[in-house]
């Protein structure tokens, strides 16, 4: 394996973005691989302290106790023997340093979490004041397609890097885009390599692709596309949640992949979620035309409409979109509509990057209402409370919910 996928995988894995497959290969080359060989590899080139000098041996000790105390990486009874072995990676000695180092990347925007001002409200919603639970924000990391990753939200405006192919810059918004050239010249021909964008949880970013192509990126979601788009095609891949406004080419047709579904425009405003944790894939469309695919089933939808896919089968459902409640993120709000608790706390968690414990039956509970993406978790868990028969307590950075 190479340093530039090493590095990919591992990536993809500390923010929670990792397919059971990609997981599966990180562990396998973990376990042959020299352990000394994968750690200086990652270390060298993930590792900057002069850009990190207030994170020390504690605060990374504090974010490692965090991670393995994370429930979702104990072994189940219910998992899979293949993905049991999965979720113990994080007792490898050597993995457990490469991700104190990485980690090492977030440490300007952990180090202002950890010196905001404490939450002032009192009684069960009062969180630990050393680690203040805040709405989502504009961040994310871009990883090249030399190994090479950027932290956003801590880079300067200005050139990020530079290609064969053009260079990356971010605005003065802090939007990201490719200023290309010619990339079959650029290159002399040869292969164009990728560049992935990734939000972690409590993250939100926005892209300019080398084709003009805008994407915005909700939180805890990725997307894989060249640096140059050569050839017959546009393709990009993309986990988790994304709404696209693609530039018109009729002579190239823009592809989204996720994983055995794909949406093909010629330029169109659409929203794809697609997170790996739902059991169904919704595309959205405002404006244009697009065509979904998944194996031999086809569909095509006009705006105003929208497809949900079930990823244990292989029909597609056309129906009426509810265009509020799709772009309801991109907007900044959340909008629930007799939606399941589940549900909404999948949507709490990756804005708010918390935890969700779960004490008692929900089955039947339904919830409803329209809330500002930007206010403080305290006020959004007091709303739903105030809706339903259910009761929820933050205990550090995890939320459980109550009967």
């Amino acid at each position: 394996m190479n340093k530039a996928r090493l590095h990919n995988l591992l990536h993809q894995y500390l923010n929670g973005l990792i397919s059971e497959a990609d997981c599966i290969e990180l562990l396998d080359y973990i376990n042959n691989a020299g352990t000394d060989e994968i750690a200086d590899a990652v270390i060298v080139d993930l590792v900057d302290l002069e850009k990190a000098p207030q994170f020390g041996e504690k605060q990374t000790d504090e974010i490692l106790q965090r991670i393995q105390s994370d429930f979702r990486f104990k072994e189940s009874p219910h998992v899979k023997k293949e993905q049991a072995s999965v979720f113990s990676i994080y007792k490898n000695k050597w993995l457990q340093i490469a991700a104190a180092c990485f980690l090492l990347l977030m440490g300007g925007m952990l180090y202002v979490r950890r010196q905001s001002k404490s939450n002032t409200n009192t009684g069960h919603f009062a969180a630990s004041p050393k680690t203040p639970i805040l709405p989502g924000s504009s961040k994310a990391f871009l990883t090249m397609a030399n190994g090479k990753i950027i932290l956003l939200s801590n880079a300067t405006n200005g050139i990020l890097a530079k290609t064969n192919s053009g260079s990356v810059l971010k605005t003065r918004n802090g939007q990201i885009v490719y200023n290309s050239i010619d990339g079959v010249k650029a290159n002399n021909g040869q292969g164009i390599g990728d560049n992935i964008l990734t939000t972690p949880k409590g993250g939100e970013y926005e892209v300019v692709l080398p084709d003009g192509t805008k994407v915005w990126l909700n939180a805890a979601s990725s997307i894989s596309y060249p640096v140059a788009f050569i050839g017959h095609d546009r393709q990009v891949k993309l986990v988790g949640e994304a709404y696209f406004e693609v530039a018109k080419n009729k002579d190239k047709p823009f592809y989204v992949n996720i994983n055995n579904v794909q949406v093909r425009v010629l330029g169109t405003h659409f929203n794809i979620e697609a997170y790996n944790d739902d059991e169904k894939i919704k595309t959205t469309l405002l404006e244009g035309a697009v065509q979904i695919t998944k194996n031999d089933a086809h569909s095509t939808l006009a705006p105003g409409q929208q497809a949900v896919i079930n990823k244990n089968s292989n029909s597609i459902i056309v129906s009426t979109a509810d265009i509020d409640d799709a772009m309801a993120w991109k907007n900044g709000y959340f909008i629930f509509d007799h939606d399941n608790i589940q549900g909404i706390m999948k949507k709490v968690s990756r804005w708010y990057d918390v935890d969700v414990a779960y004490q008692g039956n929900f089955n039947d509970l339904k919830f409803g209402g329209t809330f500002y993406r930007s206010k403080s978790i305290e006020e959004l868990l007091q709303h739903l409370e105030s809706v339903g028969n259910i009761h929820l307590v933050i205990k550090g950075r995890r939320i459980i919910v109550m009967n």
